[in-house]
Order: C-alpha cells, then sequence, then structure tokens
C-alpha cells in the first residue's frame, strides 16, 4: 500500500504524463496522453496550451485509478516539460492565444538574426553564456509582440509548459532556474534576470515569472484544480524543471567528471559543471540542482541511424531490420573503409551552422550498403568525439562516460563510440528519468527525503539511485583508427562549412 507518493508529471512533446511515484524511487504507475505538433508553415511547430491542461487532468486521474492510489497519499506534485515554449496568460490565467510556439518552433528567426545584426554576440555570450538561437522563450516573446500585438497586451505573465501546468494546478506564477537559463534573458555572473538582455531582446522582463529553485514549493493545489484534476487542495507543487535537466538528475548526472550522451532521435552531450562554459559551439542551462549542464545537441544523432535504415530499405523488396541493419555494419572494418558519414540531416543550433547539411566523403566503387550503414553510426560517434575534445579542450575532465536513452540497445554503435572516446562506456537503460527526476525534486521539497540543504538531497538521491547496466571498454587496435578518422572527420567538416554556407 502506498503511504506517500509524488505525482509527477511530464509535459512532453509528443505526450502529457503522469506517474506515481514512492519516496523510494519505485514507478508505481504511469498514464500517457498522445498528443500532436501543429504545423501550418514551414518552420512553424504549435499546440495548445489548454490541451495540455486537459490531458494533464485525465493522465492524474488515469493512473490514480489505475494504480488504486488514494489521491490522499499524495504528498508533492512536480512537473517537469518539454523546454522554452511560450504561454501568454492574462490577469485572470487564460491563454491569450489558443496556439502557442513550441521550442523548435523557428518563426522567430529573423528576430534572432537582428539581435546578432545590433550586437557583438562574444558580449551577449558573456552574459547569458549562450550563442542566440530559436529556441530561446526571450526571443520568441519578441516575435508574438510584434506579430500578435493585441494578445500580447493582454498577457500578464509568459510561461513555459510545465510552468502553465503548475499555474493552473495552484494559480501561483513562477519558473526554475533551469528554464530561466533558456530564456536568453538569463545573467550567468549575477544567476538572475538581465535588465541588459531584455533591452536587448525587446521585451519586458516584468511579464517572466519569479524565479524557484526547482524543489522548492511555489504553492499549493487550489480547489479549482482540484475538481478538475482529483488532486486534494491544499497538495504542495514544487517549482520543477525543464525536461533535460530533471532527466539528467534522474540517470543521476550530477557532480563534476561525469559526461553523458543521451541518444534518442537526436544526440545529447552533456556534463555537469560547477559554471557554464562559455564558448560560441556551446550551449548552457543551469541544472535543477547546483551548477550548470553545459550541453551539444545533434538533432539527427539516432535519426540519422533510422535514416539509413531507410535508405536501404528503399532499394529492397522487403524493410529491413535494426537487427539486420547492425548485422550487416558489423561485418564492415572500423573506418568504413575509407567512407565517412556527416549527420548534420537538419543543419546544426548554431545560427552560423544552421545550414550545415549530412553528407557521405569518400565513396568509391568498393562500398555497399554495409558502409553505408556502419558510416552513419560512425559519424555520429565521430561527432561526440568533437564534442568531448571541444569540452575537455575548455577545461573540463571526463572521468567516466555514461550513455543512455534508445542508442545503447545497438550494441555495435555502443563499441564504435567507446572506441572513438577511447573510454569504458556506462550503459543506463534507464526509462523513465525525466519522471523519475521530477519524483526526486518532489521528494526532496516536501522533505521525503531526509536532510536539510534539499539541493544537496535531491543530488545525493540520484547519485544513490544511479546505475550502469553494463560497461563497454574500448578496444586499442579500433581506438587507435578512429582517431585517425576522428581528424580527417574535423579537417574537412571546416572547410565544408564554407560549402554549406554559399549554397
Amino acid at each position: 500500500m502506498v503511504t506517500e507518493a509524488v505525482l509527477s508529471l511530464d509535459i512532453g512533446t509528443q505526450s502529457t504524463r503522469a506517474a506515481v511515484v514512492t519516496a523510494d524511487g519505485r514507478i508505481v504507475g504511469i498514464a500517457q496522453i498522445q498528443h500532436e505538433v501543429d504545423s501550418p508553415k514551414p518552420g512553424w511547430a504549435q499546440q495548445r496550451p489548454d490541451s495540455w491542461w486537459e490531458e494533464a487532468c485525465q493522465a492524474i486521474r488515469q493512473v490514480l485509478a489505475d494504480t488504486g492510489v488514494d489521491a490522499a497519499s499524495i504528498a508533492a506534485v512536480s512537473s517537469c516539460g518539454q523546454m522554452h515554449g511560450m504561454v501568454g496568460v492574462d490577469e485572470e490565467g487564460r491563454v491569450t492565444t489558443e496556439w502557442v510556439q513550441l521550442w523548435c518552433d523557428k518563426r522567430c528567426q529573423p528576430q534572432c538574426e537582428a539581435i546578432r545584426g545590433a550586437h557583438d554576440e562574444a558580449d551577449l555570450a558573456a552574459v547569458t553564456a549562450n550563442p542566440i538561437v530559436p529556441s530561446w522563450t526571450g526571443p520568441k516573446v519578441r516575435w508574438f509582440m510584434e506579430n500578435q500585438p493585441e494578445a500580447y497586451d493582454r498577457a500578464r505573465w509568459f510561461l513555459v509548459p510545465k510552468d502553465f501546468i503548475n499555474y493552473r494546478l495552484t494559480g501561483v506564477a513562477a519558473t526554475d532556474p533551469s528554464e530561466a537559463s533558456g530564456s536568453f534573458l538569463w545573467d550567468c555572473r549575477t544567476d538572475g534576470y538581465s535588465p541588459e538582455m531584455a533591452d536587448v531582446v525587446g521585451v519586458d522582463l516584468g511579464r517572466f515569472a519569479p524565479v524557484s529553485a526547482s524543489h522548492e514549493v511555489i504553492g499549493t493545489v487550489s480547489d479549482e484544480a482540484f475538481r478538475q484534476s482529483g488532486v486534494p487542495a491544499g497538495t504542495p507543487v514544487v517549482a520543477g524543471g525543464g525536461d533535460f535537466p530533471v532527466s539528467m538528475l534522474g540517470f543521476g548526472i550530477v557532480g563534476q567528471g561525469i559526461a553523458s550522451d543521451v541518444t534518442g532521435t537526436s544526440t545529447l552531450f552533456a556534463m555537469h559543471s560547477p559554471k557554464p562554459l562559455v564558448h560560441p559551439a556551446v550551449f548552457n542551462l543551469r541544472h535543477v540542482v547546483d551548477g550548470w549542464i553545459p550541453f551539444k545537441l545533434l538533432d539527427t544523432g539516432g535519426l540519422s541511424v533510422s535514416w539509413s535504415k531507410d535508405l536501404i530499405t528503399s532499394a529492397r523488396d522487403e524493410e529491413i531490420s535494426f537487427d539486420a541493419l547492425i548485422d550487416m555494419a558489423s561485418k564492415v572494418p572500423p573506418g568504413s573503409e575509407g567512407l565517412i558519414f556527416y549527420p548534420y540531416m537538419l543543419g546544426e543550433r548554431r545560427l552560423e551552422n544552421a545550414s550545415a547539411r549530412g553528407a557521405y566523403l569518400g565513396i568509391t566503387l568498393n562500398h555497399k550498403a554495409a558502409h553505408f550503414a556502419r558510416a552513419a553510426m560512425e559519424g555520429v560517434a565521430l561527432a561526440m568525439g568533437l564534442d568531448l575534445r571541444l569540452f575537455r579542450s575548455l577545461g573540463m575532465e571526463v572521468e567516466r562516460f555514461l550513455c543512455v536513452g534508445g542508442g545503447t540497445r545497438n550494441q555495435l554503435w555502443n563499441q564504435i563510440k567507446a572506441d572513438v572516446v577511447q573510454m569504458t562506456l556506462e550503459l543506463s537503460d534507464e526509462p523513465e528519468a525525466g519522471l523519475k527526476g521530477a519524483a526526486i525534486l518532489g521528494a526532496a521539497g516536501v522533505g521525503l527525503v531526509a536532510g536539510t540543504d534539499r539541493r544537496l538531497v535531491a543530488a545525493q538521491e540520484a547519485c544513490r539511485r544511479r546505475t550502469a547496466t553494463r560497461r563497454v571498454d574500448p578496444q586499442p587496435e579500433s581506438a587507435k583508427q578512429y582517431q585517425a578518422v576522428l581528424e580527417e572527420f574535423s579537417r574537412v567538416y571546416d572547410h565544408m562549412l564554407g560549402f554549406w554556407q554559399g549554397r
């Protein structure tokens, strides 16, 4: 029987989920409601915030019913969610426009270009610790102000998705450092909002929610939220965090010296650092515990391997399975006999590299389908190898390498990555890091876990729960070969940037 638990919510790009998680980290049950991204124009990606709330209420009621858990045993509600999206709400808490921009919406690119043209980007990065890209919340609000002025004028607050859900639960507008640092309005030197950056971006800082630590209680469930969701009025709600930093907590990526490869559709290379790594190619977000998460993101990491499977399938009468793809690629020697793949199928996040594209280089008459399959896996690993090299050049010490996500199921790919980075990989198959990370924050926030320093408690819990199910050691001979390939990969990439930019 569950006597005390945390209700974890995850407002994702593809679904809204609710989970009941016990104080010791056991997930009792999960309910999930799927939703889609609307894209009425090229570069647009939007959803309805009111649908998120309706789905959250439905998922909460469903998981409580499915598990038989008494709602009275919920000690706290803790949310994570897709980051950077912009929801305008008025004084009464109503959304000011039916559809809102998501993190992947690119419509504010002209606003980003205008800011870059008017300011030295290095000076801006010294404040924000980030390059300017359309993902950030601040430029999205600028677009909203210029293109939907009436809806903008009605907005009292601009909230990200999980903060909108918290607002509906409590009536309190609040955010956390992980999300605020992704607004392009955050000063990494003072660890607070920057009036200077608000002037640069051209937005009203007074419409952005106050910041609370991710584990802090921001309010309690209101009577109206109880009627809609079934969560008892008075239940504490913590600030929570963005899905990426909360998942890092759930994976146990806290403390210095741990590098992480999170590969699903995309590939994320990240570390935990006491301070941001200010560099034109590096993004930085505040962690949901102390410190920062410097990271690089390859939008088509796992997607590149899926694409190679689809490419090979298109030339056959029947679909090839991933197992068959891996088997054929395993028969090709390391380095794919000179075939190199550049996995930038959707460009890169940095504006100056946004026009980058995927490419195969070094094709000869001897290359077969298996070479193209292996080269795709190697290309993603080589891109990550460059990320690791960059982080080390900026002073980051890497002692352990943790791999998580669906990509860990590909044993050949794991070996290729270990050989490229020349480190032992620790593989984790934790599938619910976001929900578990949110639960850690909720449990720490209301004292379900012993300790007075709540950030420290959350970090300690994450470390205690961190598990590596398998280890993959680098193979010395292959690792030596891949270092030569990595040099070639890096050299040619620098030359290809000029070609991509000129197209």
